[in-house]
């Protein structure tokens, strides 16, 4: 399901959405308490936008397809079935559940409390689920086994199939990849045939969902809700909008198999009709996301500069540079800095009767303790740059402060990076990112393997990574041609 926010308004415990605009049910509707929902009505009390009063809604279910249903013949055995075909009814089962081939002794437990139910004077189906159950809480069900007790460096061909299948679909292997995992045909060729055929799929839509939210931080979005006071044109339409934004714009550069460098600059980005609004792009011709070409002026370029991306390192009141700096430190070039220091003071709010100034001015004083200025150094610049964009991502070029004497501080985004490349604005420090387009696709690299093992790497993967890299590398780093080449590299079968 791809991201698609035009409104939402919620019904008892249900939330639905609405394509018109925001759908208003009754007057005390909980989500009108929000401090980020949706303004109806301006200072004279005109509606903003189209608004439908709803008196009922009503709907039944479930309602299960013949489809649906099909996929339950030959679950439970027959009423007369005997031990061996209930034995084999529940090892069919167990070798989905578990997703590779099973041994009959493996289920030899599952069978004897199916044995003991029959005793005990219940039904075979009752019985049988008695069995079921037990296959559903195992281990091999819940988890991902990778592994047994006998001494080997890579997968088989089954948790290979796994392993592929939860990267691109985050879901089980489907049959055609099943019958190749018990062929043995996931190598070489086979294996390049359905790493291909696996891309093609639309079940890849998960991956872009999953990933794009795991990678860039999103279920930080939102986190701290901005002052409503502070950010009046910031509610819940828009904050989803934002989230869904990073997503739909992965999606484009993935199903355009674009290069990396689109994660930093570009001159298009994915928007609805909130997002148009808020950014001041031009009315979008049609309801949902769509591709929306960019001008110079609007400043709204790559990944960076969105709502979501430069929010979720706010703190609902003000921007946070140096939060802004980490993100970016470990999300676009791979690296962690170091957790700071223990009882380093927070920095203290503008005095009413000193001129106002930066959070940029606070911070370089804040530099000057010898404990922080040598990780500041490294992280403050990468989030300097984004100064031009206030808490919820709006541009600015002076900074609002409440508290202090005269006239709101001009923003000043110039800085240098870590090995002394000096920019001016954002619009520089892209370029900055985009001269270290290797670095960019290594961490991206790094990114798309940590999520497909699902573990931290080490540096004894560095020479596959290496060997990933080079790889994509021919292909001018290509997002769906570096997916691709991790799930068909070495490292992907290994234990």
């Amino acid at each position: 399901m791809h991201c698609h926010p035009t409104g939402s308004a919620r019904l008892g415990r249900s939330t639905v959405g609405s394509r018109g605009g925001y759908i208003f049910t009754h007057s005390s509707e909980t989500l009108l308490l929000n401090p980020n929902a949706p303004q109806m009505f301006d200072d004279k009390g005109n509606g903003l936008f189209s608004t439908v009063l709803l008196d009922w809604i009503e709907w039944e279910g479930p309602l299960v397809s013949e489809a649906e249903k099909s996929r339950r013949v030959g679950l439970v055995p027959p009423d007369d079935a005997t031990p061996e075909v209930v034995a084999e009814h529940l090892q069919r089962f167990a070798e989905r559940a578990w997703r590779r081939p099973v041994k009959t002794v493996e289920l030899e437990q599952y069978l004897q409390s199916y044995r003991n139910e029959r005793e005990a004077g219940e039904k075979l189906a009752d019985a049988y689920r008695v069995a079921l159950q037990g296959v559903m809480t195992s281990r091999h069900f819940i988890y991902l086994v990778e592994g047994d007790t006998v001494a080997r460096e890579h997968l088989n061909d089954a948790e290979l199939a796994s392993r592929l299948s939860y990267f691109l679909w985050s879901s089980m292997p489907d049959d055609a990849l099943f019958a190749a995992a018990k062929g043995g045909t996931l190598n070489g060729v086979g294996l390049k045939q359905e790493v291909d055929r696996m891309l093609a799929d639309s079940k890849t839509s998960r991956f872009i969902d999953d990933f794009a939210r795991q990678w860039l931080q999103l279920h930080r979005v939102g986190m701290f809700p901005p002052d409503k006071k502070l950010y009046p044109a910031y509610d819940a339409w828009l904050e989803e909008s934002m989230r869904c934004e990073v997503i739909e714009y992965f999606r484009e550069l993935f199903a355009k198999n674009l290069p990396v460098d689109g994660f930093i600059d570009s001159d298009w980005t994915m928007a609805n009709a909130r997002l148009c609004d808020f950014y001041g792009l031009p009315e979008p011709k049609a309801g949902g996301f769509q591709r929306v070409s960019l001008k110079p002026e609007y400043r709204r370029s790559g990944m960076l500069t969105m709502g979501a991306v430069l929010g979720l390192t706010s703190d609902g009141t003000r921007h946070r540079p140096v939060h802004r700096g980490v993100w970016l430190s470990e999300v676009i070039l791979g690296k962690t800095p170091p957790p700071p220091p223990a009882n380093v003071p927070a920095i203290e709010p503008n005095p009413a009767t000193s001129p106002k100034a930066t959070l940029r001015d606070k911070l370089e004083a804040h530099r000057n303790n010898a404990n922080c200025a040598a990780c500041h150094a490294k992280i403050d610049p990468l989030g300097i740059a984004w100064d031009n964009y206030d808490a919820i991502g709006q541009w600015r070029t002076h900074e609002k402060v409440a508290a202090g004497v005269g006239t709101d501080p001009l923003v000043n985004p110039a800085g240098e990076m870590p090995d002394g490349r000096a920019f001016k604005d954002a619009t520089e420090f892209k370029k900055r990112l985009l001269e270290d387009r290797d670095k960019l696709a290594r961490a991206f690299i790094e990114h798309l393997s940590t999520y497909a093992l699902r573990r931290a790497l080490a540096f004894d993967d560095q020479d596959d990574l290496n060997a990933i890299q080079a790889e994509a590398k021919k292909s001018d780093y290509r997002i769906k041609d570096i997916v691709r080449a991790v799930a068909l590299s070495e490292l992907m079968q290994k234990r």
